[in-house]
């Protein structure tokens, strides 16, 4: 990666800055900084609002080097805001441009398992195909809330996460790319699966119920349709 190279961070969460995607993506920013390359933080959300700062965005895409993209999933897919900018991407690149480029996509999910957004990271390889960019990899990432309102560092159960993308940060700065070692290690579950089910499983009625209006409460169990 030369000095002139620029690298764009979308951040594809409708929640903007209090969102696990941005948490994320602040960290790998922090890396890019460290090394002085020229990065750059977008939200998503604050640039579809209009049809001239979505242009803006996308023209700030088309000329930047590598575009990494972190998003949470929503029912198995791309919110619809990020899928709006990708489209747009899509046409403008089609149309006119040939700059060489790279795309990574990164995904979290509720799920404890991270596998359950690999319909969505197959979306993002087919954009990159479709829009003639290098599609240099992917992680995905299961229990997202669990990093939400911190920074990855203070989270003791995110270092896997974060020696992932300390290796996918430094390859990309030596134009390759993310090694399968990285994309293994940073998308391994958070905790052990079967600690995270049992806890669900004992508890996450109680959360349920304790959210709950107690009018709700005590219906909830009624069959008035039975005979």
């Amino acid at each position: 990666m030369n000095e002139s190279s620029k690298v764009l961070l979308l951040v594809g969460s409708p929640k903007g800055e209090k969102s696990v995607s941005n948490n994320i993506i602040s960290y790998i920013l922090e890396k890019f900084h460290e090394n002085d390359v020229n990065a750059e933080k977008i939200f998503i959300v604050k640039e579809v609002r209009t049809d001239d700062t979505l242009n803006k965005l996308v023209s700030k895409a088309l000329y930047s080097d590598i575009l990494i993209l972190v998003s949470p999933l929503y029912v198995d897919s791309i919110p619809s805001i990020t899928i709006k900018v990708l489209e747009e991407f899509y046409k403008h690149k089609k149309d006119s441009y040939s700059k060489k480029q790279s795309f990574m996509a990164i995904f979290n999910c509720g799920f404890p398992e991270p596998h359950h957004n690999d319909l969505a990271m197959d979306m993002c390889k087919k954009f990159a195909y479709d829009s003639g960019l290098e599609w240099v990899g992917g992680v995905t990432i299961g229990m997202g809330p669990s990093l939400d309102g911190r920074s990855l560092e203070k989270v003791r159960m995110a270092r896997n996460l974060c020696n992932g993308l300390d290796m996918a940060v430094e390859a990309l700065m030596n134009n390759e790319s993310v090694p399968r070692e990285a994309m293994l290690i940073a998308s391994k579950p958070l905790m052990p699966l079967s600690i995270v089910k049992f806890v669900m499983c004992n508890f996450g009625r109680f959360l349920w119920c304790n959210q709950m209006d107690k009018t709700v409460r005590k219906k909830m169990y009624d069959r008035p349709y039975e005979s």
